[in-house]
């Protein structure tokens, strides 16, 4: 593991080197985000929950092929839940294909059970993950997207180690009307957490969108497939902000 991480590290930074000296000084930085009030609070890997009301931010900073998205998950309560930092490079990017690879350090914010000396007492749970992601696009609003993602703790605290494997084909701007627009997104994942949980999923993403709206509602499922142990139905549902 330690071999192919130092690997991955290798040919990011040659992909650097290559790119700061073809790169143009004038290309613009993109700033683009989205902001979503859930009742559930789904994971980024959807069969895990907060079970409570959260909101959810991800912002993605983009000049050329490499981009910075941070993402922020908090309960309504303002407590964190999760906090993810993507930086990566997207060393094919046309109008057909894009292929990817980033770096992706992540935190876990657990509540300690018991509550220690009448105080909310929090335990962080630290990990780094490698990301290879990509889309091909068939047209406009039709595009074949997926992700793979290999993370382990960086502390003897959570799962020893995480695999992820997504594939999805992102349906958007379906006309309802001369008013109305949907977006449907299904996929099938493959999960895997070292002595926790292992198994293949069914999920889905609708969205809702008024033409003249600023937002969009939508909702969130997924079904297990073949899981051991056994992981029940997961659903998720609130509104968008795009930014």
């Amino acid at each position: 593991m330690k071999r192919s991480f130092t690997l991955f590290l290798i040919v990011l930074c040659n992909i650097n080197i290559l790119y700061s000296q073809t790169v143009k000084l004038s290309q613009p930085v993109i700033v683009s985000g989205n902001i979503q009030l859930t009742n559930n609070g789904t994971a980024p890997a959807p069969i895990f929950a907060l079970g409570r009301p959260a909101i959810i931010s991800s912002t993605y900073i983009k000049k050329g092929g490499f981009y910075f998205n941070p993402e922020f998950y908090f309960g309504l309560d303002a407590k964190p839940w999760i906090m993810n930092v993507r930086l990566g490079y997207n060393f094919i990017n046309n109008k057909k294909i894009t292929l990817g690879v980033a770096l992706n350090p992540n935190f876990f914010f657990l509540q300690r059970n018991p509550v220690l000396n009448n105080n909310e007492e929090f335990q962080l749970q630290r990990y780094l993950g490698n990301e290879l992601n990509g889309e091909i696009k068939i047209s406009n609003y039709r595009k074949i997207q997926f992700n793979y993602w290999h993370s382990f703790r960086l502390d003897q605290l959570g799962v020893k180690s995480e695999e992820y494997l997504n594939f999805a084909y992102s349906m958007e701007n379906l006309k309802i009307g001369n008013s109305a627009m949907l977006g449907f997104h299904p996929s099938v994942f493959y999960l895997y957490d070292a002595d926790t949980i292992e198994g293949l999923f069914l999920s889905q993403t609708s969205n809702f969108q008024m033409t003249n709206w600023k937002f969009n509602f939508y909702i969130q499922t997924t079904v297990p497939i073949k899981v051991s142990p056994k992981n029940g139905f997961i659903w998720n549902f609130g509104v968008n902000v795009p930014f």
